[in-house]
């Protein structure tokens, strides 16, 4: 008799030492107007008004993996992670993920990127920064996260005072094993 091959998949996470993530809501309009004030406008541009959130919040469901989460810590709001022009045939997703304090939201980051790879056949997430000195604490918390600096677009994003360079980051599923085996055992998804 063969005995069958099994597979037990690493359970969902979403809370880990006071960080939490869970899913975007129409109620977080605070939050967002509080992460706006403090997320250069580079970086990406949050709804101001509940009108606003509502239709971000309905264009990402039309999207694919978007998964738009609110990152908490101690129960307050933090931060924001979605996903964005997912690659379907390369299994690709972009990353967005905005923190008043990138110092210390490596565990919310980590927390976001797990469940994104728990939820679904992801290969690979990147991001895209532009290169100032204001996104400098967001480029050093992917790197802390793990992420690979995988090199600098030349004049690739426009600003007001001309193209600005973005540097590009990325992770693959492994990597992020690997990660977590070295600074979160918990996360792992194996």
């Amino acid at each position: 008799m063969t005995e069958r091959l099994r597979s037990d998949p690493a359970e969902g996470l979403l809370d880990l030492e006071g960080e939490s993530i869970r899913a975007l809501t129409i109620q977080d309009i605070d939050a967002l107007r509080r992460l706006r004030d403090v997320t250069p406008a580079e970086l990406f541009a949050l709804p101001v008004s509940v009108a606003e959130l509502g239709a971000f919040i309905e264009g990402l469901g039309k999207k694919a993996w978007s998964m738009p989460m609110i990152c908490s810590r101690d129960g307050e709001p933090v931060g924001l992670c979605l996903m964005s022009m997912a690659q379907l045939k390369n299994l690709n997703a972009y990353l967005v993920a905005l923190f008043a304090e990138p110092a210390s939201s490596t565990v919310s980051l980590a927390l976001y990127m797990r469940h994104a790879f728990w939820s679904y056949p992801l290969h690979r997430l990147y991001t895209q920064l532009p290169v100032t000195p204001a996104l400098r604490p967001h480029a050093d918390l992917f790197a802390r996260a793990g992420f690979m600096r995988e090199g600098v677009l030349v004049k690739h994003v426009a600003a007001p005072d001309g193209p600005i360079d973005a540097e590009s980051f990325g992770l693959v599923r492994g990597e992020f094993d690997e990660w977590c085996t070295r600074h979160r055992p918990e996360l792992s998804l194996t």
